[in-house]
């Protein structure tokens, strides 16, 4: 039990956010100083990929070009890593605007790659998660260039044909 000497921490509904150790952490790279509804939105996508989604292995990393946290994590044990961008919802990109995100995180991870953290990804597809102030996380992944359609099945279609109608044929009635 504490005692009446500990200071304890007064979590309410509207701090506790605010209050989350990755908060802090994602407010320690500087980035979202003036702006805090990016660093909400990042700690969203973070607790999301980690409590609803269920990621493994799930880091946050500055983008010092981009002046943007991007999140890495794996969605099952044995694939790769992928990458998370977080933005609020009322973001406005441009195709140019992507493919510069698309380029500045690949270019942070390949500076990265001689951390410590096993958090690497080695996929090529990025993905931008878009937060709503109600928590809503809508995700859509980008790739660099064109991504190639999956390969068509091993069988070939067979070619129905169409089916004729039966038709009864009439007895001859012999009298």
């Amino acid at each position: 039990m504490a005692s009446n000497d500990d200071t304890q921490l007064k979590v309410s509904r509207e701090n506790w956010l605010e209050d989350h150790p990755k908060f802090k952490e994602i407010r320690s790279y500087g980035y979202y100083n003036e702006n805090n509804s990016l660093a909400r939105a990042a700690v969203t996508v973070y607790l999301d990929l980690c409590e609803s989604k269920h990621w493994f292995g799930v880091c946050i990393r500055p983008c010092e070009s981009l002046k943007l946290v991007y999140i890495t994590g794996k969605r099952t044990k044995k694939s790769q890593f992928d990458v998370v961008v977080p933005l609020t919802i009322d973001t406005a990109l441009t195709t140019e605007e992507i493919q510069n995100i698309l380029q500045e995180v690949n270019l942070c991870e390949q500076e990265g790659e001689g951390r410590e953290t096993e958090c690497s990804p080695a996929n090529p597809r990025v993905t931008i998660a878009f937060c709503e102030a109600d928590s809503t996380v809508v995700y859509y992944d980008f790739y660099q260039g064109l991504e190639p359609p999956d390969p068509p099945d091993e069988e070939e279609e067979e070619v129905v044909k169409p089916k004729r109608k039966r038709t009864r044929q009439k007895k001859d009635k012999a009298n």
